[in-house]
């Protein structure tokens, strides 16, 4: 069924804005021809510039009343479609003839849309003190979930433990906080480029200290950056991930940790400065290069302190170095993008009376292999990576030397990365495979004598995780995915221990 009319909510947005920038036009005008007549005119009255002044508003008040009419008629003439759409639809019908007069969902939505926009015009706006625009986002994501084995953490599992004696293996729960709100903001030009700015947080920044607030959550910075923009050139700050990573497999069930954090994934967000370079316009795809200093952190069982102390990568008085190559094809978020990149990434890692290098050369890929499967993923080789999510939380490994007989350590070198098969349904559905793994080497395990103290994180050698999930959107908003993970980390001198989790996330977006 067509509309009985075109509507193009930015046409007249754009009419109201030249309504009112022309009325500014003529109250500067009529003021300035009251100063440059000079001398040799005779100057305006008062009463005579405000009979002007008067004239031009009763002008811009006439064009938007003028706007203001036509916004009525758009909403009579949109009522009238919801009349029709009402009237195809009668109670009684033969399968053949509901299937072929039922408007389609789409339909359906884009009414529900234009009757969203058409609103708009009438609402009042809220603005910012910079009074350029700024746009709330968001995730409303609900998470319920059930896990079979013992695991690290009940709401958002990494790795699984060793079970303790007649403990419960199983447990289920729900939780809301992975829920995301979002601001982002429009600014200023500024040499050239357009600014950017823009700030996400979530609720997994801790557990509320009272008895019946557990699934609550505290409200955590996620991620953050302002940037400057050329045609082929971006400068950003912010708290992002590395540009050494930067993808991550798609789930609705691991948000607040990206999927396959600690199996293969390096994610951890931490702040960054960069700089990238397009060889060609960012329509035309092609080679690109991209810098960056990173504030690289620590793993979080280093640091017990209540208050921040400097990492082992901070204490070496420099930044991190981070470097990447990429070539792109095809237009971002179409079926048909390519991606392909390669990184590297250094840190000084200064320790008590002992420094070391932490570094690693990573690969991302994102593969078109037809119209409706895609294929992505990561890899690495590094040491000492635990700050940026490998390494099964640690960047070192502590014991005694078997020669020297004394205490010492080393730096973890590590491999790993995920892949993931995204299977394109329809435009409503779509299937997700991600295997990941993150793997330190027996030999610096070996190489010393553990203590017999020592704990299940020191222990952990390798990390590997599975997932499946569907995701189905009946409407653009809004997000039903259920979805299974099966963990299984192996220390270096025990069984491995597993855990099957499965999780049911509805989410709406805004």
């Amino acid at each position: 069924m067509n509309l009985p009319f075109t509507y193009r909510p930015g046409l007249l947005i754009s009419r109201i804005v030249l309504y009112l920038v022309y009325a500014d036009l003529a109250l500067a005008g009529t003021v300035m021809q009251a100063q440059s007549a000079g001398a040799d005119a005779p100057a305006l009255t008062p009463e005579t510039q405000l009979n002007n002044i008067a004239t031009q508003l009763a002008a811009a008040q006439a064009k938007l009343q003028e706007s203001q009419h036509e916004i009525d008629r758009l909403q009579q003439q949109l009522s009238a479609v919801r009349a029709q759409l009402a009237a195809t639809s009668p109670v009684s019908k033969t399968p053949a003839a509901e299937t072929a007069a039922a408007p389609p969902s789409d339909l359906q939505e884009r009414v529900d849309v234009l009757e969203s926009q058409v609103a708009q015009h009438d609402q009042s706006k809220v603005e910012s003190a910079s009074k350029y625009p700024v746009r709330l986002t968001g995730l409303v994501l609900f998470n319920a979930f059930t896990n079979s084995g013992t695991v690290d953490d009940f709401d958002l599992p990494s790795v699984a433990t060793a079970p303790a004696a007649d403990a419960a293996t199983r447990s289920s729960g729900a939780s809301l906080r992975q829920t995301i709100v979002g601001i982002s903001a429009i600014g200023p030009h500024l040499l050239g480029a357009s600014s950017q700015a823009e700030v996400n947080f979530d609720f997994y920044g801790g557990i509320p200290y009272n008895s019946y607030g557990t699934s609550g959550g505290l409200v955590r910075l996620r991620t953050g950056s302002a940037r400057l923009s050329w045609q082929r050139d971006t400068a950003e700050v912010g708290l992002v991930e590395p540009l050494i990573s930067p993808l991550s497999p798609t789930s609705y069930a691991t948000v607040a940790e990206p999927a396959m954090a600690w199996a293969g994934n390096l994610w951890t967000w931490a702040p960054q400065l960069s700089y990238k370079h397009l060889f060609a316009g960012p329509r035309d795809g092609g080679f690109g290069w991209q810098f960056g200093l990173w504030d690289p952190p620590a793993a979080g069982y280093n640091n017990p302190d209540i208050y921040r102390a400097p990492s082992s990568g901070e204490r070496s008085a420099q930044p991190a170095y981070e470097t990447r190559f990429s070539y792109t094809h095809g237009e971002p978020g179409s079926p048909a993008y390519l991606q392909l990149g390669t990184s590297g990434y250094y840190s000084r890692q200064s320790y008590t009376g002992r420094s070391g290098d932490s570094w690693a050369v990573t690969g991302d890929w994102k593969l078109p292999l037809s119209r409706f499967v895609e294929l992505s993923g990561e890899a690495y080789r590094g040491r000492a990576l635990g700050g940026l999510g490998g390494g099964v939380y640690k960047d070192v490994v502590s014991g005694t030397d078997p020669v020297t007989g004394r205490t010492t350590f080393r730096l973890l070198n590590d491999v790993g990365g995920w892949s993931q098969v995204k299977v394109r349904f329809t435009r409503l559905l779509e299937a997700n495979g991600t295997f990941g793994q993150d793997n330190g080497f027996a030999r610096d395990f070996h190489s010393l004598i553990l203590p017999s103290t020592a704990g299940t994180v020191q222990l952990r050698a390798r990390n590997q995780a599975i997932s499946a999930n569907l995701i189905y959107t009946p409407r653009t908003y809004l997000i039903v995915s259920p979805e299974y993970r099966r963990i299984r980390t192996s220390p270096i001198n025990s069984a491995a221990s597993v855990a099957n989790i499965f999780t049911l996330s509805f989410g709406y977006r805004f």
